[in-house]
């Protein structure tokens, strides 16, 4: 039956629904687990000509729009459909890294500990 039997069509995800759940998501973890890891993580999400950009700011336990105030540890810059990939679990984060999908600039080792924190499902 081929491509006549795709899946329900879903309701598209956008990228601000989902950093309001990985941020409500780093709200169920203890913050001193958190902190264990630490930094301060930036991502820079492309679509088309537009940059969207949000952070994740471990030793603080916070999630929030933007930029931070002083230099990241580490900087993702990829286009929305990998990071929606990438955090809804369709896609492994190290996968998109290593073929190049994502430019990730900074502590390489800390980001590749973050998976628990961003991956929604």
């Amino acid at each position: 039956m081929g491509a006549s039997q795709s899946e329900p069509a879903q309701a598209p995800v956008n990228k601000q629904d989902l950093v309001a759940r990985i941020k409500a998501r780093l709200a169920t973890f203890d913050p001193k687990v958190a902190k264990e890891l630490g930094g301060v993580f930036l991502f820079n999400i492309i679509k088309g000509t537009s940059v969207h950009s949000w952070t994740l700011d471990l030793n603080n336990a916070q999630v929030y729009e933007g930029e931070p105030e002083e230099d990241p540890d580490t900087t993702f810059t990829l286009n929305e459909h990998y990071f929606k990939q990438m955090v809804l679990g369709k896609e492994d984060a190290r996968t998109i890294m290593q073929a190049g999908r994502c430019s990730v600039t900074g502590d390489i080792m800390r980001a590749m500990k973050l998976e628990p924190y961003i991956k929604l499902e």
